[in-house]
């Protein structure tokens, strides 16, 4: 669903599942970088407590899969002209746009509420974890402001 917003386009509908075959790519590459990670990681007895070396692995490999999952059902999508067609009939009904708007933008103000009190409770218990809190914050109220403007500029 999000990554059909970031690979959206107007026009011919087999660019834009190009694009999105990329992404998927994108993901299996990253998802095998943190696999190997945590490999290595192990490999060279890095001083990391196991969940971490876990986390690793499993969250890479988690993603790689998905991306492989994302770029089988993409290619069979683009190599069959009835199912084409439909993905694409469904892709631009104006209705399932404006639930993933809706959705994202309820899923960013409970992110926001809970990272609030995320930083309420860790300015207490660690103040290393309330400095990454505020850094993510920071970021994400960046990357809200420059794409404000963007869009505006671009619409």
């Amino acid at each position: 669903m999000i990554l059909r917003l970031f690979s959206a386009g107007h026009g011919d509908y087999l660019a834009v599942l190009r694009r999105r075959c990329w992404l998927f790519i994108l993901c299996i590459v990253l998802g095998l970088a943190a696999a190997c990670a945590g490999f290595v990681l192990a490999f060279l007895d890095v001083p990391l407590p196991d969940m971490a070396m876990g986390f690793y692995g499993g969250f890479g490999t988690g993603i790689a899969i998905c991306g492989v999952a994302g770029l089988i059902g993409t290619r069979r999508t683009m190599k069959d002209p009835k199912k084409l067609r439909a993905s694409e009939i469904k892709e631009t009904d104006e209705r399932c746009h404006e639930v993933t708007r809706r959705a994202v933008a309820f899923t960013s103000l409970v992110l926001i509420v809970l990272l609030y009190v995320a930083m309420m409770v860790s300015i207490v218990v660690n103040f290393a974890v309330f400095l990454t809190l505020i850094a993510t914050a920071g970021v994400f109220f960046a990357v809200f402001l420059a794409s404000t403007a963007y869009y505006n500029h671009k619409l």
